[in-house]
Formats: structure tokens, sequence, C-alpha cells
């Protein structure tokens, strides 16, 4: 008998265990208010323009009084330096990350940094941009267009394939991207031209002459001065704000498809007001939400179900997506950023 009840409590420890299991397990934003208010803030941090987070802010605090947002913008990498330091000091501050690099995101995860979200609607995702345990999930998208300098090059001018800009000898020299090893978003536009030409490529990538910057806003810089005629691909919204802003640029979108940035949204396990940080995080992923994200960040949604895009943009599902989850990203990502750099002499 008594070996039976151990069976029993076992089976019963490993369904409980089972991550979101159903729908019943997720708290409402409701629920999740209740157990907020006695918090009262939730500590955000991220690289959201502060005008554009005091928007959002106002619409969430409108619709859940009594919850402050304390906000700190910075980039992805001085942002995890501030949390790992702040981590040695065995210290938590933030209660919600919005952050650019897949690698810290694995890598916290693995190390149970994270804290597990119950997260409804995930069937309404677009793929790989949520972890299926809760740990991470997009709060909105940007794919990695192509641009070209409409300085350098007439209408009808410019590659619109892949295959054809790294093995035309028309266009060395004329190529310029951002270090595949700076980080996820270029890292995923490298793989992107990999999935579209072949690992061979890159052993003959120095003979293509490439200008190598550190990071999208000088390789955009370097195609808006006609300094270089091409880029491969940039962080489609800052290249999309920069032609709605006058910049002679064009967008490409490549032949073989496009590579898709995300913007993370984390909770950390010893987040000092939990409720709140979920209670955040779950609001910025409802329709509601979402659409506040792409008016006022000029990024995508990362639900097919919203239908608003960045500055009247096409929609995602009328372009070719090459998804790849963070996870790959890490993985064979940074792989082949070294191999790259190795490739070009770096």
């Amino acid at each position: 008998m008594r070996a039976l009840l151990r069976i029993l409590s076992g089976l019963m420890l490993s369904v409980s265990a089972a991550p979101f299991a159903s729908a019943q397990s997720i708290p409402t934003l409701d629920q999740l208010y209740q157990a907020a208010k006695a918090e009262g803030q939730v500590v955000f941090g991220g690289a959201i323009k502060e005008e554009n987070q005091q928007k959002l802010a106002a619409v969430f605090q409108q619709r859940f009084p009594g919850i402050a947002i304390k906000y700190t913008r910075r980039s992805t990498e001085p942002m995890v330096q501030l949390v790992e330091a702040e981590r040695r000091a065995n210290r938590v501050s933030f209660d919600l990350l919005n952050l650019t690099e897949p690698g810290d995101v694995v890598r916290w995860t693995k190390q149970g940094f994270l804290a597990a979200v119950p997260m409804p609607d995930t069937d309404k995702m677009l793929p790989e941009t949520f972890d299926p345990n809760g740990y991470s999930i997009a709060l909105s998208v940007t794919p990695m267009l192509g641009i070209y300098s409409t300085k350098a090059l007439k209408p009808g001018e410019a590659p619109t394939s892949l295959k054809v800009l790294v093995s035309d000898p028309k266009w060395k020299g004329k190529v310029v991207i951002s270090r595949p090893t700076r980080g996820g978003t270029s890292s995923g536009a490298l793989m992107n031209v990999v999935n579209a030409v072949g690992r061979d490529f890159i052993r003959s990538a120095r003979e293509r002459d490439l200008l190598l910057t550190l990071g999208n806003e000088a390789a955009i810089a370097s195609v808006v001065s006609g300094e270089r005629a091409v880029s491969w691909g940039v962080s489609g919204y800052r290249a999309i704000e920069a032609k709605a802003e006058g910049s002679p640029i064009e967008l490409i979108v490549w032949d073989e498809g496009l590579a898709l940035a995300q913007f993370i949204g984390v909770v950390p396990a010893k987040a000092p007001h939990p409720n709140a940080a979920r209670l955040l995080l779950r609001w910025m992923m409802t329709p509601e939400g979402q659409e506040l994200l792409v008016k006022n960040v000029n990024q995508y949604s990362a639900r097919k179900d919203v239908a608003i895009t960045p500055l009247a943009q096409p929609p995602l599902s009328a372009l070719k997506i090459n998804a790849f989850s963070n996870e790959k990203i890490v993985s064979e990502g940074h792989a082949l950023a070294v191999e790259f750099d190795k490739a070009v002499g770096m």
C-alpha cells in the first residue's frame, strides 16, 4: 500500500511539474493585478526610447492604477553588464528586462537566473519567438532587411538575391555589414546568408572586401553616406525609420528570405516585484500592448493576429521569413560568426 502511495505521489508531482499543462494554470491579468497591487511598482530595463516607453506606461497605468513603472533605458550590452555586476553582489534590482542578445537569454536560462512566466495564446505567436517553458518571449521582432544607397545605385541596379550579392564580382568592395560576432542580430543575418548560399561562402569572404562595422547603426550610416552601396542585413526598424526620415536608402527583401531579430522579454527569478513583472510582461503581449509597441517602437508584433505594421510596411506574412530560434543562433550562429572572423582576418 505504501509503495502504491509513493507511486501515486510521484505521478502527482510529475503532473504538477509539467510546464503550463493547461490554461487553468495560467493566472488572468486581473488575478496578477490583485497580487501586484501590494508591490506597487515594476522596475523595467531595456532599449526602448524613454518617450516611447512613457506612452506605453501611460496606457498600462490607466489600465492598472497603482502600479508605477520605473524605467531604465540602456542598450543590451551595458544592461547585461549592469545585471551581471548586481549578480556578483547577490542583488537583483530589475523585474523585467528587454534584450536583443539571444546568448545572454540562453545562458541565464541555463543558469536558473530567469523565472518561467506562463503565457496564453502561444498558438498565436510566430514560430521560434517564445520559449515553450516560459523563460523568454519576443516582445517584438524586426526583419534583418537588406538596404542600398540611392546615391550609389539607380532604380533597378540593386541586387535582389543574396547569391548574386556574394558571388557576382560587381559587388566586390561595395558591401557593408555589422560584424557578426558583435551580437545575435548580426550573427542571425550571417546565418541567413549561409542558409541561402551555403557555408563555402565563408571561405571566400575575405576576397569580397566587405566593410565590417561595430553595430547596425554604423552599417546603415555607411550606406546612407554612399560609402558602401549595399548591406545584406541590418535591424529593420532602424532602416525603416531612417528611410521615413528622408535618408537616401531603399529596403531590400531578399529572394531567399530574411532573418528575424527578436527583442526578448525576461523576468529574473528573484525579481523584487514578481507579480508586477508578470503583469507588465503579460499585458505587453496582449493585442493592446502589441499594437502600442508597433505604433511607438516601429517594430513588428510577434503575434500573428496583430494586423498593424510599423510605418505602413508590408505584413510579415507577405515576406519570406527564415526563423532561427535563440538556441540555434547561439549554437550555430556564434560558430559561424567566429569562423567568418577568422576567414576575413579579424
